[in-house]
C-alpha cells in the first residue's frame, strides 16, 4: 500500500498526569504515515485525486494543541482516529513522543497502527457553533454534556461572553465544538442538534435575534464552510478560530485565525475561564 509522510510535527501541548505536565505546555512530537492508494493522483498529477495531508497536519495540531490528553497512549489512539476518517486514507500509522520525558532519554513515546474495517461508515467532521443567552451558564454546559453523548466530539473551544445581535438582550455565552460523526448534514441537525435544542427548551419566534436557551449550528462540515458569517461575526469566527485557525476565507488568501485577531479590536468578546467545560481531556464517544 502506498505511504504518504508528515514527518516531525512539533507542537506544543498539555499532556501528562503530574500537576507540573497539567499546569504548563510542553514539546509534543508527532509522526504520520498514511497508507492509501495513489494511483490515480500520480497519473493525473491533480490535487483533487491526492489524499488531503496538509489538512491532516492542521487538524492534528490544532487538536494537540487543545486535547490535554493524560497519556501519550490516548494521544496517538485520538490522532489515528481522526486520520482515518479524511477521505482515501486505509490506515495510518501514528508516533507520539514526548522530548526529555525520561532522563538520559532523547524521548518517550507510543507508536500504532490502526486501519480501516470492512464496511465501516464514513466518518464527517462538523464544527458547531453554541450559543446561550437565558441562564447560558447552564444552558451551554448542558449543551455540551447532551453533544458528547451523541457525537464523538474531538475537542470544544473556549466559552466565550459576547454582545447580543440586533437587540439589546442579555449578553451570550458562545462557543464551538469540533464533533466527528457518520451522520449527513441534515440528520445532525435533525436528530442530534434540534433534539438538544428542544430538550433544552429552545422556543423559536419570528424574531430571528430573540433570546434564546440553546442555539446549535453546523458552521463547517467536512471543510465546507454552511454559514458565511462565519468571516463577519465575533461569536463565531473567534471560537472557530481556536479550532481550526487554518480556515482560509474563499479567494481572500487570509484565515480564520486571522479574521478572529481583526474582530476582536473591536469586538467587547470576554473569554470565560472560570466556566470548566465538560471531560475536555476525554473525546466522547458515540
Amino acid at each position: 500500500m502506498d505511504r504518504i509522510i508528515i514527518k516531525d510535527l512539533l507542537i506544543r501541548g498539555i499532556i501528562g498526569i503530574s500537576e507540573r505536565e497539567r499546569s504548563q505546555r510542553q514539546d509534543i512530537l508527532v509522526n504520520l504515515v498514511l497508507f492509501g492508494d495513489i494511483r490515480a493522483a500520480g497519473k493525473s498529477d491533480s490535487i483533487h485525486d491526492c489524499i488531503n495531508y496538509r489538512t491532516v497536519a492542521k487538524k492534528t495540531i490544532a487538536y494537540v494543541e487543545r486535547s490535554a490528553r493524560y497519556t501519550v497512549e490516548a494521544l496517538a489512539s485520538d490522532i489515528a482516529r481522526f486520520c482515518l476518517e479524511e477521505p482515501g486514507v486505509a490506515g495510518v500509522q501514528v508516533r507520539v513522543e514526548k522530548p526529555g520525558a525520561v532522563r538520559f532519554a532523547q524521548s518517550v513515546g507510543v507508536e500504532i497502527e490502526r486501519f480501516r474495517t470492512e464496511g465501516e461508515a464514513a466518518m464527517h467532521q462538523a464544527y458547531i457553533s453554541l450559543g446561550s443567552n437565558i441562564d447560558p451558564r447552564e444552558n451551554i454546559l448542558a449543551a455540551m454534556k447532551h453533544l458528547r453523548q451523541a457525537v464523538t466530539v474531538n475537542t470544544f473551544s473556549t466559552i466565550w461572553e459576547t454582545e447580543a445581535i440586533g437587540s439589546a438582550g442579555p449578553r451570550f455565552l458562545n462557543a464551538a465544538a469540533w464533533v466527528s460523526t457518520p451522520l449527513s448534514v441534515d440528520s445532525l441537525k435533525s436528530t442530534v442538534l434540534a433534539k438538544i435544542e428542544q430538550n433544552l427548551g429552545r422556543v423559536r419566534t419570528a424574531d430571528k435575534n430573540a433570546p434564546r436557551t440553546i442555539d446549535l449550528d453546523i458552521i463547517v462540515y467536512d471543510e465546507q464552510v454552511l454559514d458565511p458569517n462565519l468571516w463577519k461575526r465575533d461569536f463565531l469566527a473567534i471560537p472557530i478560530a481556536e479550532l481550526r485557525p487554518d480556515l482560509e476565507v474563499p479567494g481572500e488568501g487570509i484565515t480564520i485565525n486571522q479574521v478572529a485577531q481583526s474582530l476582536r479590536s473591536s469586538s467587547t468578546a470576554v473569554p470565560r475561564l472560570d466556566l470548566t467545560i465538560p471531560d475536555q481531556s476525554q473525546p466522547g464517544i458515540a
